[in-house]
């Protein structure tokens, strides 16, 4: 009677983090789309899917877990604002609290798993729940690094190609809004269009270049930045001055490749050593400990 009971405890949770969840999902997600522009293509995928739950209650959850964890979520806004995302650290924080729920209610599962020690449930389920926890800030996390990583990948060439049109005679701004109108893929275009936007209603170039070293969080970008001011400051001839950025840009990006490619050996040690290692250990000592178990046995 009690396994049974149990039974219908999980199968109570499983149908309220599915059906619930789904049913929100259908409601909310149809004016998503066109409500928040380019930027919703660029979600990740559990956002994507999440949207009407999180969205609906975040009132609930959002502020509450934020103002209680106030350095994680002024860590989640500057994440936030590099990413370019239409999120809030109370949707984030919502998003954690939902996918912690469907954490435990998997975990709940495991304690109706007949001969299933009590330990290892408990254990499960603290091993999901953590993972419904910290996995909305994981993709958030790795979402920002994709983003910063293209920028510093792609903006050697916007700076070579916005010196180069400097050169054949276009003003600076000009010559950023020919790099605009390339309509290259990527963040970095993104970026100059809302700078050029900036511009237009009445910012100075530099202040509209900063805000973006602001949001994009990019080392090798404000760098540049600082070179533009301090060009306009002295007069220096600023197609010159982005050649030599452009080309200390590159043997910056080429350091941070090679460092990259000699943390490699280092990096396969885990996977070496789980999964690896343990097959070549068996391969070599299973015909040793057949051959001596035989043995054994012949003797007898």
């Amino acid at each position: 009677m009690e396994y049974l009971q149990n039974i219908y405890v999980v199968y109570a949770l499983v149908f309220a983090a599915v059906a619930l969840p789904v049913a929100l999902v259908l409601r909310a997600s149809s004016g998503v789309a066109s409500g928040e522009g380019a930027a919703w293509s660029l979600l990740p995928s559990l956002y994507k899917k999440l949207w009407g739950p999180m969205t609906t209650f975040e009132p609930l959850f959002g502020p509450l877990l934020a103002k209680m964890m106030r350095e994680r979520a002024e860590r989640y806004e500057s994440l936030i604002l590099a990413s370019n995302l239409p999120l809030t650290a109370s949707r984030v924080f919502t998003l954690q609290a939902l996918t912690l729920f469907g954490g435990l209610v998997i975990g709940a599962i495991f304690f109706v798993v007949p001969d299933l020690d009590k330990g290892w449930a408990i254990a499960a389920t603290l091993v999901f729940a953590f993972i419904g926890w910290t996995y909305p800030a994981m993709l958030l996390e790795k979402y920002v690094d994709w983003r910063q990583t293209e920028i510093t990948r792609q903006l050697p060439f916007a700076i070579d190609l916005i010196g180069s049109a400097m050169r054949a005679g276009l003003e600076f701004g000009a010559a950023m809004r020919y790099f605009e109108s390339l309509k290259m893929p990527g963040p970095l275009t993104e970026e100059f269009g809302k700078v050029l936007q900036q511009i237009e209603l009445g910012k100075t170039r530099v202040e509209a270049l900063g805000e973006m070293a602001r949001r994009v969080q990019v080392e090798s970008f404000t760098s540049f930045v600082g070179v533009v001011a301090y060009g306009t400051e002295i007069g220096a001839s600023r197609s010159e001055t982005l050649a030599v950025h452009g080309e200390e840009l590159r043997r910056a990006r080429f350091h941070l490749a090679e460092r990259k490619a000699a943390r490699a050996p280092s990096l396969m040690i885990l996977p070496m050593a789980v999964f690896i290692l343990p097959a070549v250990f068996i391969i070599v000592i299973t015909p040793v400990m057949m051959k001596m178990k035989g043995t054994g046995m012949g003797q007898h």
